[in-house]
């Protein structure tokens, strides 16, 4: 699977961060310190441009699509885990 540039920069035209600071919705973002697709930095935007509730977890060592079943299922059961009191 490979995200092209085209892909990120259309992300970016979007404008993603202002969209977030007026979601009204909980938001749970995660994102790994080894990503080599994302970086940290735009993860932290997000964060910090979205309103409580909101969560951040590092998936410490994982690829930015979760490719290693460990991880993924780690994820899943996470986004469960964390949704439940918002549906």
């Amino acid at each position: 699977f490979k995200i092209k540039k085209q892909f990120l920069d259309d992300l970016e035209a979007a404008g993603s961060e202002d969209k977030i600071s007026t979601l009204n919705r909980a938001l749970l973002i995660m994102h790994s310190p080894t990503d080599q697709t994302v970086g940290i930095d735009n993860a932290a935007k997000l964060y910090s441009g979205a309103r409580h509730p909101k969560s951040f977890v590092s998936l410490h060592r994982a690829d930015h699509l979760l490719t290693n079943p460990e991880f993924s299922k780690y994820a899943g059961k996470l986004i469960a885990q964390w949704s439940e009191i918002y549906i």
